[in-house]
């Protein structure tokens, strides 16, 4: 049985142990000690790391009453000093506990469930099994960094299955065995846990909430807690500090100016989408009329993949029945896109398109109606579209136009 020294003392760092095992697999060595610092993760909260006798610890699990170390190296001696990753530990331990407090406040105000909990590095996400409002999520952060002002002390209990039963948020797994471990927090949360927290709330510092999604029925929300929310906020700070000076206004003025500039943008938008209707339609009238009925293939120079594409929709609206093989030469290679009318069920232009772009040496898809891709044999263009042209030329269709 391993001692677990990270619930008796939770701010050291280092300590001595004996080993009392040790064993080798693929290059990893799995050593068990007599006590142990290092918390083997579980509660969503990911182990602890460091290193043992100067070894670098790479994991830390449980099994049974024993806790694994995972090492770079053999262990030579029968002691061990192991220090902890201390900055790791204590950013995990205020991220679990702000992550209770946020937990509890939205269980305490609105009945909210947490089905599921993880930290991820300085990300922590929380799954609610129901939908939740923006609203209630404020609501609810708001309420979690007052208790964390308040510096409530963080309690640990093993009380009775009855008192667990009637107090807790959240019900022990089925699998748990008495005693059951509780963090308790007074008037905030009451929930078993196996993790490692801080030991007062005041400890946490902040808890910021960064987004939340719809996810499986119900809301993932994501926060960041202590040290996390520090970085993400600082973070913030500069690329609202870039914002500013690029919109020449202060941070209360940055929306009204993005507003702005989405106004004028949709407005150039639409100016260039008119220009571009009036440059391509004399185009797409000269191709339709050349065409004969069949088969329109016409390529580009410099064309942008938008020019292709509007060209592409004058065609197939204005000539229904059309097969069009439209390539734009690049500098950077050839963009094709091959097509008919949507309704038109007589062509089907995957065939021409997948043996156009192999001759490319490109990537692309589609439909039967419409595919497009890119291709970097730019010398090779003309080939592509002769073959794809035969491909289109022996379908019976056009043998009776």
């Amino acid at each position: 049985m391993t001692r677990k020294l990270f619930y008796e003392n939770l701010y050291a760092t280092e300590f001595d142990a004996e080993v009392l095992s040790q064993s080798e697999h693929d290059g990893k060595f799995f050593a068990v000690l007599d006590k142990t610092l290092f918390f083997p993760g579980g509660g969503g909260q990911p182990c602890d790391t460091g290193t043992i006798n100067n070894i670098e610890v790479l994991e830390v699990f449980e099994q049974g009453d024993e806790i694994v170390h995972v090492l770079k190296d053999e262990l030579k001696e029968k002691n061990a000093h192991g220090v902890l990753n201390w900055a790791r530990r204590f950013e995990f331990m205020q991220q679990h506990l702000g992550e209770h407090i946020f937990a509890g406040m939205l269980y305490n105000l609105h009945g909210l469930h947490t089905a599921r909990m993880r930290i991820e590095g300085d990300n922590v996400s929380i799954d609610i099994d129901s939908p939740v409002e923006l609203s209630v999520i404020l609501e609810a952060e708001a309420a979690a960094n007052e208790a964390v002002w308040k510096n409530l002390p963080v309690e640990v209990l093993y009380p009775s299955m009855e008192e667990i039963k009637e107090r807790a948020r959240k019900l022990p797994g089925e699998k748990s065995v008495p005693p059951i471990r509780i963090i308790n927090i007074p008037g905030v949360d009451y929930v078993p846990c196996c993790g490692v927290h801080v030991a007062k709330t005041g400890e946490v510092g902040l808890i910021k909430i960064t987004s939340f999604e719809n996810h499986k029925g119900g809301t993932r929300i994501y926060l960041k807690s202590g040290a996390a929310a520090y970085r993400w906020l600082s973070s913030l700070y500069g690329e609202v500090r870039k914002a500013e000076a690029e919109l020449v206004c202060g941070y209360e003025g940055i929306n009204e100016k993005i507003l702005n500039l989405k106004a004028q943008i949709k407005d150039l938008k639409a100016e260039g989408e008119k220009n571009l209707e009036r440059f391509l339609k004399p185009v797409a009238e000269n191709l339709i009329r050349e065409s004969g009925g069949k088969i329109i293939k016409h390529v580009m120079t410099g064309s942008t993949q938008e020019e292709v594409k509007h060209l592409f929709k004058l065609i197939t609206d204005s000539a229904p029945g059309l097969a069009v093989l439209l390539a734009s030469r690049t500098s950077d290679g050839a963009f094709i896109m091959f097509g008919t009318d949507k309704a038109n069920k007589n062509i089907d232009v995957r065939p021409a398109f997948k043996a156009a772009i192999k001759i490319l040496e490109g990537k692309g898809g589609g439909s039967s109606f419409s595919a497009q891709g890119w291709g970097k044999n730019l010398e090779a263009l003309d080939e592509a579209l002769n073959e794809a042209q035969k491909i289109l030329e022996s379908y019976k269709f056009f043998s009776v136009i």
